[in-house]
């Protein structure tokens, strides 16, 4: 039986963001790039709270979180994403020289954490690409179109997940990652999407490219989703954060929505045009 109040939470929640990161991306480029400078402190604190719950915490997860909120970040890498979110902001304007002083403060701050550790390294590398990626996108006359696609193409794929998994149940997908996700969740979270964008963008370009794109990026956006679970599980947490009262934190709400910002910047590094709806 699908738990109404969860899915209620869950959209009402997606929709929210949505309405957020529209309001952001209509006003001028300063205000959004304060905003998701914001962003990448939050979830960078995010990530090394959850590893420093790790380094203490018996290996049982804690589903409440409220052991989890006993636990700071140490001053050490306060600086270190203090100097990410830096480096990051220079990257958006013509000062080279302030940008290679701000990497060489990042190496050196690196060099003085002792208990630095490869994890701790992919983690903040992947949201600090995913946000550069995003200022990137900020530059382009495409970019309401991107960041709402990119925004709320995930909301439908989770949203979709959900439902089906919370409706037919089953066998799962990953349980030693996402105890939670099912195979039904799995496909119910790529078929919904695929008739979302059929129905959406089928003016504008052919529907075997539509169903193509929405198959792959259904399959990346929970390929996010499942990363961010299995770091979860890793540290012996629920969520996150409790950022998000009853909800979680922002990592929780992001996941998916990083791994199809980077993905879909590679593809566009790339020269493919993905962006069916152009």
């Amino acid at each position: 039986m699908i738990k109404k109040n969860s899915l209620l939470i869950r959209i009402l929640s997606s929709f929210v963001m949505l309405i957020i990161f529209f309001v952001v991306v209509n006003s001028n480029n300063f205000v959004f790039l304060i905003f998701s400078q914001l962003l990448l402190f939050l979830t960078s604190w995010e990530i090394l709270r959850m590893l420093e719950f790790k380094r203490f915490i018996n290996k049982k997860v804690d589903s409440s979180n409220f052991l989890l909120s006993k636990f700071q970040v140490n001053k050490y890498d306060l600086i270190l994403i203090c100097l990410i979110n830096f480096f990051v902001f220079l990257l958006n304007f013509p000062l080279l020289g302030l940008q290679i002083f701000c990497f060489i403060l990042i190496f050196v701050c690196l060099l003085n954490l002792l208990d630095i550790s490869v994890v701790k390294m992919i983690c903040l590398l992947y949201v600090t690409f995913a946000f550069i990626f995003l200022n990137e996108m900020s530059q382009s006359s495409e970019f309401t179109s991107f960041i709402f696609f990119i925004v709320f193409f995930p909301m439908v794929v989770d949203i979709s997940a959900y439902f089906f998994g919370s409706v037919i149940g089953g066998p799962k997908i990953m349980p030693n990652i996402s105890p939670n996700k099912t195979v039904a969740g799995f496909i119910g979270g790529i078929i919904v999407p695929i008739f979302f964008c059929t129905i959406i963008f089928f003016k504008n370009s052919n529907i075997s490219n539509i169903i193509f794109l929405s198959f792959i990026f259904a399959i990346v956006s929970q390929f996010g989703d499942l990363i961010e679970s299995g770091f979860k599980r890793y540290c012996f947490v629920k969520d996150s954060s409790n950022l998000i009262p009853g909800h979680g934190g922002l990592l929780d709400r992001l996941d998916s929505i990083f791994a199809l910002i980077i993905f879909v910047s590679i593809i566009k590094l790339l020269d493919y045009n993905f962006f069916f709806i152009v």
